[in-house]
This record gives C-alpha cells, structure tokens and sequence, in this order.
C-alpha cells in the first residue's frame, strides 16, 4: 500500500511542492495579528475541499483554531495538532531572501514557517491527502487542531481542550509533525518536553529618575534586581535555588536507557558552534542530563536605565527582568511559582519586587512503548531511515493538554532538515518536504495497524 502512495507522491511532487511554496507565502503572525485571519479561513476551506471535514473556526478570546473531524468510520481515531502561526521577521535586513517570498536558495527554501512549522503542516496534509486519493479513504478518523497562537503561549489551547473534552476523548493518540532532523540524517521521535513558568519581575524605586549624585540618600532599582538574581544563580551559572529540585524524578531509567540515542542523535558541540557559544559549562554525559533531565532557571532580559549614547547620570526609577524556569517531571508548575514566591519573600525583596506571569506550561511525558511512538519509529524504517527515540526535548510546547487532560500519549516526529525557526534565514531542506509528504502516509498505515485497547 506505501508503496503505491509514494509513486503518487512521485507523481505530484512538483504540484505540491508549489503548495507548500504557497503556503509559505501567506504571512500569518501571531503577534502583529498580519494574515492570521486570512491563513485560518484558507486551511478551514483545504480541509473541507481535500477531506470533505467538517471545519470550524473556533475562537477563545484571540486567534482562531481551526478545527476539523474527518468520520472515517474506523475504530481509532487520531488527533493531529499544528500550528499556522509564526514569529516575526525583523531583523528584515539579516534576510537574504524576502520571508514571505519562499524562495529557493542553494537547494533550500527560505521562509518564515520554514521549519517551524507551516511547511510541515502542509506538508502533512498533502501526505494525508496522497493516502486518501491512493486508497480510497484515510483508515482511521481524524481530528484537526491547527492553532494561530503557539507563538504567543497557546492561551485558546486550554479552553478548546475543554470545550472540546468529551468529542476529544474518543482519539487514542496526539500527532504532531515537525523536521528533526538535526543533524542531517538523524530524524527523531520526540516524546516529550519541559514545562515553563515565564514571570516578570519589576522593581520600582522613585516616580522619577533621580540624579545619581543623590544615591547614597535612596535605593537602585538595578542594584535591587541584580542582587535578587544572585540568589537564583551564582556566578558560574550554577542554581542556588535548592526548592527547584525538591520534587524532580529525572533522569529516569528511561531517560537513561534512551540517553545513548539522544547523544547520538543530538550534538551539544554543533548546537554551540552553530550560536556562537564561547564555552560550554561541562562536558559529555554529564553535559547532556543536565541539559535535558533537570531544571533551569534563565534570566531572558533586563531593561532599565540609561542605555542610549552618551552619559546620562540618573539612578533610574524602575527596572525589570524576565525569567523563565523549565520544569521536568514530577514539577508541578502552581507549586514551583508558589516557592518562587516564597524565595523572594525569604531573601528580603517582598517589598520591593512584583511579579507578572506570563505564560504557565506543564511538562509531558510519552512511553517509547506507546502504540504512537512504535508507529512513528516505523514509518521511518519503511523510509529507509533509522530512527532516534528522544524521550524529551529541551523546549516547552502545549503537549501536556493531550498527555494530561485527555490522557493520550503524543509524538512528535518527521524527516527533514532545517533550521534558524525564529531568526532571519529559517530554512527547510527541499528534498525535507517531499520526505515529510511521504512520512504522514507511512505513519497513519503503521498507525492503523497497532494492536492496543
């Protein structure tokens, strides 16, 4: 049967490279709100006309979902969620192709969405498509989640599951694709990722700046802040903050078996070089469970002050960080903003510091044994490709809306090399897209045919 599907893919491939070009060229920022609208109304009617879904475009307070249900009237049903937002483009001038314009450059496509992850979306959806028109139907019934938000912390996310909870609870499993393929030839499956509690912090000392012949008579808001930050960390980068490790449980033995692959399959030396990092802060297996199996506390920012040319003596009024903290299993995100809370109280600063919340996701968790992750290291065997099992990421995404809230295991995989998400110059391999296309069909046949309750 795959076979048959990648002859048609063969078949199409010019046809629907142009759509994934397309796609691309539809701005779809999340932030400024440009095409967001216009990008959620084109994947309602694709889904309707390619699927014959019954769509609808939900909203919670901001960006649309787009939310769809294919009745194949099969036994399991699988929830595929994406997303159709991205960052915006500034710097422009660091760009050496227009974002919007997906063009192709030294065998790569050069696009906002690029890899993260609007070629992969319609990427998938083309594989979806391929099936269907080879073989008649999909074999398994399908929900579409497709949000306009993941940039801006999914806050609809949590309201849609809920809203849609009882129609949701009848999949089995969470899909979502993306390219892993860094480096080149190590695709990945991807069955987990941290939590992330992102605060601001803010000090305000006077009304006015004040003239800084005058601070021996009040406080610095920056001189505030800074030493608050030096009870977080010291000046190695080490963590002081003990609570942050009270409830931890990782690595696993999981964790630990898979530990091989992941080092294998992920190369902290290349992420560095690939940044610019001058020096790691350690080395090895030591480097890479720290990495990935604990905690960290990261200072994203400070503003205050004078910073523009020339001198300006003031002791400024007010200055704030933001701070994020990924979490690892068995972290309860209300419990660690509630020792956060505690710290600052104990450390001295309760009068002076105020705390925002910004964004509040909890860590997730899928087993390697998991009839979705089994049929994600498949599809890749049947592409003649080896498979990597990574049983967490570094990042955070809304994955534990699905492991947690509907108790259904989720993967993320897909071939593909790409890069730079977020930054001038994001890219996604050409020959990447086509392997995209190809796995989604591979993925749903090896999916389909699971045995489990």
């Amino acid at each position: 049967m795959l076979n048959k599907v990648l002859k048609f893919i063969d078949e199409k491939w010019e046809e629907y490279f142009e759509e994934v070009l397309n796609f691309l060229r539809m701005p779809s920022i999340s932030a400024t709100g440009e095409g967001i609208e216009e990008t959620a109304k084109f994947l309602r009617d694709f889904l309707i006309e390619r699927f014959n879904a019954e769509v609808k475009l939900l909203r919670y307070g901001g960006h649309p979902i787009v939310y769809g249900y294919v009745d194949s009237r099969a036994d399991k049903t699988l929830i595929l969620y994406n997303m159709y937002d991205v960052q915006p483009v500034e710097p422009l001038e660091k760009w050496i192709a227009p974002p919007f314009k997906a063009k192709i450059i030294e065998g790569k496509v050069i696009a906002r969405g690029a890899v993260n992850t609007k070629a992969p979306l319609m990427s998938m959806l083309l594989g979806l498509e391929a099936l269907q028109r080879t073989t008649g139907k999909i074999p398994v019934n399908l929900y579409f989640i497709l949000e306009g938000e993941e940039e801006l912390g999914s806050p609809s996310m949590p309201k849609l599951i809920e809203d849609k909870r009882e129609e949701l609870s009848k999949s089995q499993a969470t899909f979502f694709m993306l390219p892993t393929e860094r480096p080149k030839g190590k695709p990945k499956v991807i069955l987990g990722n941290k939590g992330i509690i992102y605060l601001e912090v803010k000090v305000k000392t006077s009304e006015y700046d004040v003239h800084s012949s005058l601070i021996q008579m009040h406080y610095n808001p920056i001189e505030i802040l800074a030493n608050f930050i030096s009870t977080l960390k010291d000046k190695n980068g080490n963590i002081l903050a003990e609570w942050l490790y009270e409830d931890i449980i990782t690595p696993t033995e999981e964790d630990l078996k898979y530990l091989p692959e992941l080092m294998e399959a992920v190369d902290i030396n290349e992420i560095a070089q690939m940044h610019g990092i001058r020096k790691l802060r350690g080395a090895g297996k030591d480097l890479y469970i720290e990495v990935y199996f604990k905690p960290s506390i990261n200072i994203d920012g400070i503003l205050g002050g004078h910073t523009g040319p020339g001198t300006k003596t003031i002791t400024p009024a007010e200055a704030s960080a933001k701070i994020d903290i990924r979490l690892v299993p068995n972290m309860d995100p209300k419990k660690i903003l509630e020792k956060f809370m505690k710290h600052i109280e104990e450390t001295g600063f309760e009068n002076w510091i105020e705390v925002k919340v910004h964004d509040m996701y909890d860590w997730s968790r899928t087993s390697p044994e998991s009839h979705i992750a089994k049929a994600a290291r498949k599809a890749y065997l049947d592409l003649n490709m080896k498979p990597y099992t990574i049983t967490t990421i570094t990042g955070s995404a809304p994955a534990y809306l699905f492991t947690k809230k509907l108790k259904v295991p989720v993967a993320m995989a897909g071939p593909g090399y790409g890069g730079r998400a977020h930054a001038p110059n994001e890219f996604i391999e050409v020959e990447g897209i086509k392997k995209m296309i190809e796995y989604m069909p591979a993925l749903i046949i090896n999916w389909a045919k699971e045995e489990f309750k």
